[in-house]
């Protein structure tokens, strides 16, 4: 049988402020890369992600595509499953990133925030109603 795994992109413009965020305000290690690199790989407990700044690691086409597209704002988040959402929410407010929906009860049985990256990137951490 075949595995999958999904490690998300996220472009960015400013490596080293991007490493600063995910790294020292939602808490990620980094994996490999760092201020200088344009590909850096991170790591939350099982969550992990890449981030990545406009380089030419693809075919032409592709890289033109990803400078073009670099600094919209998408509508899309990407969900982490997290066992402390309470603390993490209280401490990312506390650093002042900007929280797009607070922490609340979802009607599907989970307990979630959504925070901005500061290229405009969301992330909602969530975990089941009644376990933080």
């Amino acid at each position: 049988m075949t595995t999958w795994a999904t490690i998300p992109s996220l472009r960015v413009a400013d490596m080293p402020g991007a490493l600063r965020f995910y790294r020292d305000v939602l808490g990620f290690d980094v994996l490999r890369g760092g201020p200088d690199d344009s590909n850096c790989a991170l790591q939350h407990g099982t969550a992990r992600l890449m981030l990545e700044t406009a380089a030419d690691h693809y075919g032409p086409a592709y890289n033109a595509a990803i400078r073009e597209r670099l600094g919209s704002r998408s509508p899309h988040a990407l969900y982490i499953e997290s066992d402390d959402v309470d603390d993490l929410h209280g401490r990312i407010a506390a650093e002042g990133a900007r929280i797009v929906d607070p922490i609340a009860d979802r009607p599907w049985g989970q307990r979630e925030f959504t925070v901005e990256d500061p290229e405009g990137n969301w992330l909602t951490f969530w975990n089941a109603a009644g376990t933080s």
